[in-house]
């Protein structure tokens, strides 16, 4: 090895003499750029070492980046023990596409790749390579298979992984099979001549996806033509960060503004007034991505601040103009809900005309739900002009998108028999339906418009990972009944009164109910862990007792505490999954669920039952404005609610609910009557910390082996053990008579938050007999508890010490949807000092803005919300 070279900024070594490594002309440089790999680089190292290919032909150009942790110590560990010619360069941070620009510049070979050292190579990867080069001697893009793999060496499905099915090493022109894109940079070889010709490099300025911007720009010089060589194997690791209990998610959304106004933007540059197919495709890849990751509960879209979202937009919709309409209509990669396809026109066009989208079936009402898409939010009234059909309900919805309004859905609900062909109609011709307006779900719409079906996302081959283990029509339902003029009164009031508007749903909560004659009604609790009882549970007595003509049953999953808290309270439960389970869903005519999760909509998948049930949703929290995120929730029938603001923002017009007004029904919740009964004088402080989404609790099995000072430790934790080991606490409590009173998160024991022995620990039966007599609630983000201590009149202190990591920038979606400052019911503090003085303040006197807010909270405060719920349900 040489002595150590300095140039610049670089420091390099060799692993052969100087004059034995000028003469060497290897074919291939594989650049390999090491930043936090240290564990993962024995594995990679050891698969290039057991490569087939003849190892003379190859140089290896390992740039350590500023590496925190031991990567170089392991790479010049192996180099004296390999026969391969290996470089290492040391440079300060600067990311991954400046290492590889760096490698690039060493290199030697005629091809270049970078494999990332976290990854693995089959045996046979790099001699695949080479003889696909021998049988392609004229192309310059070579592409081997990246085969998913989670770090128990399992397959992972991945949609391009179809590209190889049934297929051999071939060229793929792109221009003529421009569904054939590629986009997984590792796998890649090109041609160091191409690259040098056209100044192609690693765009620095993108925080992510270099890669496969130089992928976009080297297809852009070549001809869009590259070989795919099946049998090279190459395995991608999908990391998971075992060491820490906190999950890590890639939420910086700062990444998409240098990935469309920097790499999206350049490549489209490159390719010239006319975007061809092959790179739309490429381009709307990672918008699909980005938006099906919008659609989501938990999006860090909602994290960002408006300023950082208006810049994404701003760069998409230039870039959406640039690739155009027809490749947006011809885009079929994947199954794009017809909804986001139209938000991306909208970008380009103004929507007037659209299909009508069959969206799902209401067998109780013997109706389809559908759904068509336009610019403006007032539609034209639709007619049924082809078939035996009724237009029921309609209601405009936002479709929203990165913060925006991207255009309007206009949701039907249309009685007809469901296998019958039913067409509607425009009554105006500023708004046309396509494809004579016929009611077809989207895989139709989209065979109709030409579109291919979405390419599988198959598992990749089942052979093992050479370095990891391997791991195991029914009848239409009768009309429902009239809705009563008291009812719409009630709805112009609480609109008028929230918005000043005086529009009504065509349906609500039935003023006479029907009977419900031999029903089977099943409840669930919805695994609501940090609301126990669930609304489920609490409403389930109340029912039995009243409605003695229906068949009832509480199905809970073996060993949970749920069913521990039913058994408890003498009420039997049938087994989540069992054959007693499978027999009460064919007979199901209605589930109540605390919690829309897909074991609630789907509770058996697999077994071939279809779903022939209704589903009401008690919503703990109250309906937020982020809950059409919940793609679950919209699949309930009926929501209950408490207060006019939800009334309004789940069934009311223009709203992003997904909801008609007939399935929105004014009650109040279980638990509030649950309350009235339990009211006792106001006395306690009682805390209630939450646990942090995507983080461990101490009973979860990924948590064996690990010391509690881990989860003390925790942020959060550490300023709630501040709060309640407080000697100011203790003596407002002492001073005043007062117990303080701690509901533990689920699953997490006394020993993390270390209560001292003045707080009294609540049983987690007793949970609302503690609300009950509290003075006040001290909690951080918990909208349902918060909800449950205003119906009582009492108010709430928040103490949030992680909000920016919780609920994102100040004015981001989630910040704006929780609403702390604007409508909480107390104060919000971020230390567990400010939230000692909040509470003596706020017992001393509620200031009046949080007296009003709990004041108008609720419609109802009359013990009687599962009386009106029953009548929903039978409704």
């Amino acid at each position: 090895m040489t002595d150590t070279e300095v140039t610049g900024i670089e420091v390099t070594d060799v692993n052969r003499p100087e004059d034995e490594w000028d003469a060497l002309s290897p074919h291939t440089s594989l650049v390999i750029a090491c930043y936090r790999v240290g564990p993962y680089l024995p594995a990679f190292l050891r698969s290039l070492d057991e490569q087939v290919a003849a190892h003379a032909g190859y140089e290896l150009i390992f740039v350590i980046d500023g590496c925190p942790e031991d990567s170089e110590d392991v790479v010049r560990a192996w180099m004296p023990t390999t026969d391969y010619a290996v470089r290492v360069v040391t440079k300060p941070n600067g990311g991954v596409a400046s290492a590889r620009n760096t490698g690039l510049a060493w290199a030697r070979g005629t091809w270049v790749s970078h494999p990332d050292p976290d990854d693995r190579l089959d045996p046979r990867y790099l001699l695949e390579i080479e003889q696909a080069r021998e049988r392609f001697p004229d192309e310059t893009m070579f592409v081997g298979r990246a085969i998913l793999t989670s770090p128990d060496g399992s397959t992972i499905g991945h949609t391009l992984d179809a590209r190889y099915v049934g297929a051999v090493s071939s060229v793929i022109d792109l221009r003529r099979q421009p569904r054939k894109i590629h986009t997984l940079g590792g796998v890649a070889f090109f041609r160091h001549d191409v690259i040098s010709r056209h100044g192609l490099r690693f765009d620095e300025q993108i925080l992510q996806s270099s890669d496969t911007d130089m992928i976009g720009h080297f297809l852009l010089c070549n001809r869009a033509r590259y070989v795919l060589v099946p049998g090279a194997e190459y395995f991608y690791l999908r990391r998971a960060d075992a060491s820490s209990i906190v999950s890590k998610h890639s939420g910086n959304m700062s990444r998409y503004a240098s990935l469309f106004g920097i790499s999206h933007r350049g490549m489209l540059d490159r390719a010239g007034d006319e975007c061809p197919p092959w790179l739309a495709n490429l381009l709307l890849y990672f918008v699909f991505m980005l938006f099906r990751r919008n659609r989501r509960a938990n999006t860090p879209v909602d994290l960002a601040s408006e300023e950082q979202l208006a810049l994404i937009r701003e760069r998409l919709v230039e870039n959406l103009r640039q690739i155009g309409a027809e490749n947006i209509r011809g885009f079929d990669i994947f199954a794009v809900p017809l909804e986001m396809r139209f938000a991306w026109l909208s970008a380009v066009e103004d929507v007037s005309s659209s299909p009508v989208e069959r969206l799902r079936w209401h067998p109780e009402r013997g109706a389809w739900r559908a759904a068509v898409y336009g610019s403006d939010h007032d539609f034209p009234e639709l007619q049924v002009v082809a078939g035996e059909a009724e237009v029921l309900e309609r209601r405009s919805r936002g479709i929203e998108y990165l913060g925006k309004t991207w255009l309007y859905q206009l949701v039907l609900l249309v009685r007809m028999q469901r296998g019958d062909v039913v067409g509607l109609a425009s009554t105006e011709p500023r708004f046309t339906l396509e494809l004579d307006g016929t009611i077809l779900k989207a895989g139709d719409v989209d065979e109709r418009a030409g579109r291919r079906p979405p390419i599988d996302v198959k598992p990749a081959a089942q052979k093992a990972d050479p370095a990891a283990p391997t791991a195991p029509a029914p009848a239409s339902a009768p009309p429902p009944a009239a809705v009563s003029g008291a009812v719409v009164s009630r709805w112009r009031r609480l609109a008028r009164a929230v918005t000043g508007s005086t529009a009504q749903p065509r349906a609500a909560v039935h003023a006479e109910p029907q009977a419900a004659r031999g029903e089977t009604w099943v409840f669930v609790t919805g695994d609501d862990t940090d609301a126990a009882p669930s609304q489920s549970e609490l409403l389930y007595g109340y029912v039995q007792e009243r409605a003695s003509d229906v068949e009832m049953r509480f199905v809970t999953e073996a060993g949970s505490e749920a069913e521990a808290r039913l058994r408890r309270a003498g009420v039997g439960c049938v087994t989540a999954g069992s054959a007693e389970h499978a027999s009460l869903l064919r007979r199901a005519d209605l589930l109540v669920t605390s919690r829309m999760t897909r074991r609630a909509h789907v509770p058996l998948p697999g077994h071939g039952i279809p779903r022939e049930w209704r589903v009401a949703l008690l919503p703990a929290g109250g309906v937020g404005r982020l809950l059409h995120r919940d793609s679950w929730a919209s699949q309930a029938d009926l929501i209950t609610v408490s207060s006019a603001i939800e009334l309004v923002r789940a069934g009311g017009p223009y709203g992003t609910q997904t909801y008609l007004p007939s399935e929105v029904a004014l009650t109040g919740l279980p638990s509030h009557d649950r309350l009235e009964e339990l009211r006792a004088p106001a006395e306690h402080v009682v805390v209630a910390p939450g646990w942090r989404s995507g983080t461990l609790r101490p009973t979860d099995p990924e948590s064996a082996g690990r010391a509690i000072e881990e989860f003390r430790a925790l942020p959060f934790v550490a300023a709630w053990r501040e709060f309640l080991g407080s000697a100011e606490l203790a003596a407002l409590a002492a001073r005043e008579g007062r117990r303080v009173r701690l509901i533990l998160p689920s699953g997490v024991g006394p020993e993390v938050f270390s209560p001292p022995p003045g707080v009294e620990l609540v049983p987690q039966d007793d949970e609302l007999e503690a609300l009950a007599s509290a003075a006040v609630l001290v909690t951080d983000y918990s909208s349902a508890r918060a909800l449950d201590l205003a119906y009582l009149g009492r108010p709430t202190v928040y103490l949030q010490v992680d909000r920016e990591s919780v609920l994102g920038a100040a004015d981001s979606a989630r910040s704006r949807a929780a609403g702390f400052e604007t409508s909480g019911f107390g104060p919000v503090v971020t230390s567990a000092e400010a939230a000692q003085r909040a509470v003596a303040s706020t017992l001393e006197r509620l200031p009046d803005r949080y007296a009003e807010r709990i004041d108008r909270a609720f419609a109802y405060r009359d013990g009687k919300a599962r009386e009106r719920i029953l009548e929903a349900l039978r409704g």
